[in-house]
């Protein structure tokens, strides 16, 4: 006979080993559906039922007991079943999940161009937000406010998977009638022609975990004097190159949406002895939702992404 007062279910499971990544209980809570109260409310019914805290609080972070570390692959077990069988059940077209990202804007315009007309056609009740972050993002992956990060896979926690986004190639996009477009109807542009100008940097401020698409193209202690505007939103770097003589090296990628939303922008080739390979990129995602079926249909989203700018 079921025991009314025994809690158990898979996504309560889901709650108590998520409390051990993210060591907070409101986090934990959202993840499942359930306010702060909520949360807090059903973690005492666990306690209760295992007759152990389970977690303590320490520095302000909730830490396992013992108790909980012998429970905890029982635990795994149980959310592991469930996720099976969900796999088995689910279907796209009713998937009413919400998806969180962040990525460098250098990616951004080129990536939702290809990524929201295919998540609007195959699952039209999902929505997407794109989360900007400037300090330690890979920290908010790991405690669950966002699914996906665009960066490099350096310094990865255990509980963190990538995948590599192949480089793609860089070029110079500027307006049509720059000067350095006829520049280069007569000669192969060099290093120098590039430095006469005044340029755009796209830079998030996210240094340690990605590379902006100027990054090693311009070197030594001057290397950034020619910058006239930084910005994170591609969109306002474009419009002041249709009206002036900025230039932007960013991806071919990015630089066709530009061209397609201002027709007044055009592509020039980098200079030939310029790295045209783009810095390497992944993209990341945490244990928490490693084995979800949406999710794992989101992150090939950006893989066939990637390979489509790279063709």
């Amino acid at each position: 006979m079921l025991n009314k007062d025994d809690p158990f279910n898979a996504k309560h499971a889901e709650f108590l080993l998520s409390i051990a990544e993210t060591r907070a209980i409101a986090k934990s809570g959202e993840k499942v559906g359930l306010t702060p109260s909520a949360s807090s409310r059903l973690l005492e019914k666990y306690r209760k039922f295992f007759g152990d805290p389970l977690f303590v609080l320490s520095k302000g972070a909730l830490l396992p007991t013992v108790f909980f570390l012998q429970i905890k692959p029982r635990l795994q077990d149980l959310v592991e079943l469930s996720q099976n069988l969900r796999n088995k059940e689910f279907y796209l077209p009713a998937c009413e999940e919400h998806f969180k990202f962040s990525c460098s804007p250098g990616f951004a315009p080129s990536l939702m161009a290809y990524v929201l007309p295919r998540v609007m056609k195959e699952a039209p009740l999902c929505s997407i937000e794109h989360v900007s972050i400037s300090d330690n993002p890979l920290s908010v992956l790991m405690s669950g406010d966002i699914d996906l990060l665009i960066g490099r896979a350096v310094g990865l926690p255990p509980q963190a998977h990538y995948s590599d986004l192949k480089a793609g190639k860089r070029c110079i996009l500027l307006r049509k009638d720059h000067p350095l477009c006829e520049m280069a109807q007569k000669k192969e542009l060099t290093v120098k022609d590039l430095t006469d100008f005044r340029r755009v940097s796209l830079s998030s401020g996210r240094k340690q975990d990605w590379l902006s698409p100027d990054d090693e193209i311009f070197s030594g202690r001057n290397k950034n004097s020619n910058i006239f505007f930084k910005t994170d939103r591609p969109d306002m770097a474009w419009q002041a190159m249709t009206k002036s003589d900025l230039f932007l090296i960013c991806t071919t990628g990015s630089a066709a949406t530009a061209c397609t939303l201002y027709p007044q922008l055009t592509t020039l080739r980098l200079p030939h002895r310029l790295h045209s390979k783009a810095p390497k990129m992944a993209i990341i995602w945490s244990d928490l939702h490693h084995n979800n079926p949406a999710h794992k249909w989101f992150r090939n989203l950006f893989l066939e992404w990637a390979k489509e700018t790279v063709s």
